[in-house]
């Protein structure tokens, strides 16, 4: 069994690689970075800090918690499906929808199960044969809202991260939750493509499906991995279809590759073959408008504001409506053109309610569709 190690390089040099992560993830402050950018910048700002042989860094949907795009070094498409499968269906350490919840929002294997790795399913299911000594995860939480997930993996030679690897991590995790609201904000809200189907077996393979589908299912692969049939992504939404055991359906955001948001919805089928639909279509108005509002940060008076700007009001209508002063109105268009980045109220209605979030904007907002 393993012993925590202390660092095997100098405290100067630790400071040094710790500012140069630090730096790599400021470049991306009061900008509108590409999400892509931000996902390669964040892998190297990690590495500058911890030394792992294996990534998956992920960014989330704030609501289901579901992967829907990121970057992964190490991991062969055979193990990417098992990963997902042990982390939404088996009982295990440091999952990341509990790290989402959680005050700490990172932890390592090693230290959850008291240096006995043995005792976690991920570990026997996957990562002994791997030849893992030691995993540290984390959820890049910004407010209650969670953005991203990362899970880093060290080789059996390399034994457990170090005390010192753990707090420069977690030092970064702030800043790369900011980065990756802040690239998710930048990607293209306009709703583009047409909309596929499938469907998938008990065994998450295609059994049929349309024209359009295939060219979508290429576009949502996982950067990293020489996918082939399912995408990861896609896959994580089918197994958690399957594993609620009702025929409501489960819906999440992606955006894959191309960086435009799709809507999936997985719907079990009638039977016992485990068969699941799967609907892939252009993200809807009320699908991305929550999502775009949570990621500039605005406070719940600052969206009822930003409503009624969309609605053409003035600032005296604006301050009559919500029985407010006028002084506080300006006030809050203040604070939400400095979170936006925005600096007049056209810019902000053109980027933010562009004709497809337009119809269903209030109710998106306001009843959580």
């Amino acid at each position: 069994m393993y012993r925590r190690r202390q660092t095997a390089y100098s405290r100067d040099m630790t400071v040094t690689e710790f500012t140069r992560a630090r730096d790599r993830l400021r470049e991306f402050d009061d900008e509108r970075p590409d999400l892509t950018a931000v996902l390669e910048a964040t892998m190297a700002a990690l590495h500058d800090v911890a030394q792992f042989s294996w990534s998956a860094l992920m960014t989330v949907d704030p609501d289901s918690l579901l992967p829907t795009g990121g970057l992964v070094e190490g991991f062969d498409a055979e193990a990417c499906a098992p990963f997902w499968d042990n982390e939404l269906l088996a009982p295990g350490y440091n999952k990341f929808t509990d790290l989402a919840r959680s005050t700490i929002s990172l932890g390592t294997l090693y230290d959850a199960t008291d240096g006995d790795l043995s005792r976690s399913p991920m570990y026997t299911n996957l990562y002994a044969d791997l030849g893992v000594a030691d995993e540290l995860r984390a959820a890049f939480v910004v407010g209650s809202r969670c953005w991203g997930v990362v899970s880093l993996l060290r080789a059996t030679e390399d034994g457990p991260f170090t005390d010192e690897e753990f707090r420069h991590v977690e030092g970064l995790v702030p800043l790369i939750a900011k980065s990756l609201r802040a690239g998710i904000v930048a990607l293209d809200m306009e709703a583009k493509g047409a909309a596929a189907m499938l469907v998938v077996d008990g065994d998450n393979q295609v059994e049929g499906l349309t024209i359009e589908a295939q060219r979508l299912l290429d576009e949502l692969r996982t950067v990293g991995v020489d996918e082939h049939g399912l995408p990861a992504i896609v896959r994580t939404v089918v197994t958690r279809a399957r594993a609620s055991r009702s025929s409501s359906h489960i819906a999440t955001r992606l955006h894959g590759t191309s960086g435009n948001w799709r809507r999936v919805t997985a719907i079990p089928m009638e039977g016992d073959r485990g068969s699941v639909a799967v609907m892939i279509e252009p993200a809807r108005a009320a699908d991305l408008t929550p999502i775009l509002l949570e990621a500039y940060g605005l406070t719940e008076r600052e969206i009822d504001i930003v409503v009624h700007l969309a609605r053409g009001l003035s600032t005296k209508e604006i301050a009559s409506e919500l029985s407010i002063s006028p002084h506080t109105v300006r006030d809050h268009v203040k604070a939400i053109f400095t979170k936006t980045g925005f600096s007049s109220r056209g810019e902000l209605v053109a980027r933010v309610f562009s004709d497809h979030l337009l119809d269903g904007f209030h109710t998106a907002v306001h009843r959580g569709i």
